[in-house]
């Protein structure tokens, strides 16, 4: 039997605080609580005994002070610690999912018929789960902020890890997104392995060939529903209820820093989502101009065409001018669908350009027809396309260019979108 003096444990504790809850292949294997350290501390100083494989805490082969430290740390960290998020348990009851959300959630089986809801508390390393009136105790022991297992009363252990360290990644679904279909305008938020649809909370799992989404405390569409997910790119997706009806699926994550605009973390300057006045990157970004130049060798070695920037970067004093005076030349209305607005133009973030010349002589040259063909190769769109001046709110101009970057641009080309349909955002003056 181990002796300590209980005036050298003050001084340990200095030493021992810094040590880690749990270090190498340490793993608890019991819940500590209040009356575990009481015993420990008994035992230490000659005064008691230990329940049979408790007591060493860091698993060094020895019972000593350090364990006495480090069953106090477990216990101010852990002891009345209830789970938050989504979790994976794996145990006598199968895989099953648990949503913890300020001690009340959701099981979702792996195999059940629906989804059970539940309320949940931890009192001194001591679990409990109630649903439906009845409640389920267990000792939780955490064995990091990320590992824990419950030891149920009734039945069995059961060990939990994030979902996503046994799922499939979700970054795929995460984000906000906005809908068109057979169900109509819809929107929608994905967090993880939970989100919400028109404020009806759900979680989902991915399972072969698509989707397992329950819809939480709702049966409108039935508890559990198996949907097939057809990906376009990392932008949009289908799903296919099994009913037949189909849900087209936009993200659209909207964001405004120092008052600039980013959706899906791409920067927007159009007749909805102004530039602040301060904005000045002073001229084209060096990734659009070695983007453009790259581009315009190519175009020379390809077909012998030439290209230049007749205009680029443009401050808002400078568009602020050329606007007015186009509004004194033709009027305001005619104005609006060729020239931006001060800080409405794009011209002002640095990554457009118009290409040889801004007119619609332009339209017809081999350069035009290059253009169209070529630039998303370089990280390029045709921001005003034909025919789509009632989304992006100006004429068709051949020439005018924007800088997306090489992934971006080929997957804007290949969906025959513009921008504005691409992202889900609308172009409109709202003054």
């Amino acid at each position: 039997m181990k002796r300590i003096a209980a005036s050298l444990t003050a001084a340990v504790l200095t030493v021992a605080a810094a040590l880690p809850m749990m270090t190498g292949s340490t793993r608890m294997e019991y819940a500590v609580t209040g009356s575990t350290l009481n015993s420990l501390g008994s035992y230490l100083l000659g005064d008691g005994s230990l329940e049979y494989g408790k007591g060493d805490i860091n698993r060094d082969g020895s019972i000593d002070c350090f364990d006495l430290v480090l069953g106090r740390k477990y216990v101010t960290e852990y002891s009345d610690k209830v789970p938050e998020g989504m979790w994976v348990g794996t145990g006598d009851n199968g895989v099953r999912l648990f949503w913890f959300s300020g001690g009340a959630g959701y099981i979702f089986g792996a195999s059940a018929a629906q989804v059970t809801d539940f309320t949940a508390s931890v009192t001194d390393s001591r679990f409990t789960l109630t649903t439906g009136g009845t409640s389920a105790m267990a000792d939780i022991v955490w064995n990091s902020a990320d590992s824990f297992s419950l030891h149920w009363d009734d039945y069995g252990l059961e060990a939990f890890s994030p979902a996503g360290a046994q799922l499939m990644p979700s970054a795929e679904l995460t984000g906000e997104y906005i809908t068109s279909g057979d169900t109509g305008q819809r929107s929608w938020k994905f967090s993880g392995y939970t989100g919400s649809c028109d404020g009806r909370g759900f979680f989902w799992l991915p399972e072969e060939g698509g989707i397992k989404l329950c819809w939480c405390g709702s049966t409108e569409y039935g508890d559990i529903e198996h949907i097939a997910l057809a990906r376009t790119d990392r932008h949009h997706f289908t799903l296919t209820y099994e009913d037949g009806r189909r849900e087209s699926f936009t993200r659209r994550e909207i964001t405004t820093v120092d008052g600039i605009t980013y959706v899906n973390g791409i920067l927007i300057a159009n007749k909805t989502y102004a530039l602040p006045s301060t904005y000045n990157p002073g001229g084209l970004t060096s990734e659009t101009l070695a983007a453009f130049n790259e581009m315009k060798a190519a175009a020379y070695a390809e077909k012998g065409l030439s290209l230049t920037v007749c205009s680029g970067f443009r401050s808002y004093s400078y568009q602020a001018t050329l606007y007015n005076n186009y509004v004194a030349r033709d009027g305001k209305a005619k104005a609006d669908t060729y020239s931006a607005r001060p800080g409405h133009s794009e011209h002002q973030t640095g990554l457009a350009a118009d290409i040889n010349y801004a007119g619609d002589w332009f339209n017809t040259t081999p350069e035009a027809a290059w253009l169209a063909a070529n630039c998303w190769k370089y990280g390029f769109i045709i921001r005003y396309p034909q025919g789509k001046q009632d989304i992006t709110g100006y004429k068709y101009e051949s020439w005018h260019v924007r800088y997306l970057g090489r992934e971006l641009a080929k997957m804007v080309y290949d969906s025959g979108l513009t921008l504005e349909e691409y992202l889900g955002i609308d172009s409109s003056y709202k003054y």
